[in-house]
């Protein structure tokens, strides 16, 4: 069932509750990654060596901290194109919530098992972290599949030709973090290099790399 009509004096429509409670996760989500990092043990006076022995715990923080950052970035983009909502886009970005909610526990476990741990427990550590990446991901098809099929729920000026374009963009994610699965449990480390890369790039493109050159070109 689409909504329809106007919300009542004083209260948020439909897309505004939606949105402002994700926020909301995201918020809380992207707040507790930093206390994944903790104090080191040290010896008086090693403080220092006993930072730079953490180095994981920033590379994990920063890597969710982007990811975060860009599925934010990109909600308000998906959100701000929508005259309606339905119960499937509802459900779907629940599950999207679902992911980024999960984002701190395997950030600690990156960052505590990735170096310093057993080969094994390195392993599932980078796999696992893995594993929320592509939970994360795997919603946007989905939604924007929703609105191929119901282009009706778009602001005017975008269609169903719009929406199957951006539906493309979320399966190179889900193969790039099941890629990044498969290294990790041979090559923790570089898995742990890997996903920090992989939000980088998406910070980049998170436009898509057409609207970049179309704005380089006017």
């Amino acid at each position: 069932m689409v909504d329809d009509g106007q919300p009542p004096s004083g209260q948020l429509s439909g897309t505004a509750r939606v949105e402002a409670f994700s926020d909301g996760v995201m918020a809380i989500a992207i707040t507790l990654l930093i206390l994944e990092i903790r104090v080191p043990e040290h010896e008086p006076g090693h403080l220092l060596e006993a930072l730079g022995h953490i180095w994981p715990s920033y590379v994990a923080y920063l890597a969710s901290f982007l990811t975060i950052g860009i599925i934010w970035m990109n909600h308000h983009s998906f959100f701000g194109r929508l005259r309606h909502l339905d119960h499937v886009i509802r459900w779907w970005n629940l599950m999207l919530l679902l992911g980024v909610s999960v984002l701190p526990f395997p950030t600690g476990l990156l960052a505590e098992y990735v170096v310093h741990g057993e080969q094994r427990d390195a392993a599932a550590a980078a796999a696992v972290y893995g594993i929320a990446g592509v939970m994360m991901t795997i919603p946007w098809a989905p939604l924007w599949w929703r609105l191929v099929h119901h282009p009706q729920l778009f602001e005017p000026g975008y269609d169903a030709a719009f929406a199957r374009r951006e539906t493309t963009r979320a399966y190179p994610g889900i193969l790039i973090y099941a890629l990044c699965i498969a290294i990790g449990l041979f090559r923790p480390v570089a898995a742990l290099v890997l996903y920090l890369l992989t939000a980088i790039f998406y910070a980049i493109t998170s436009q898509g790399w057409a609207r970049r050159a179309a704005r380089y070109t006017e």
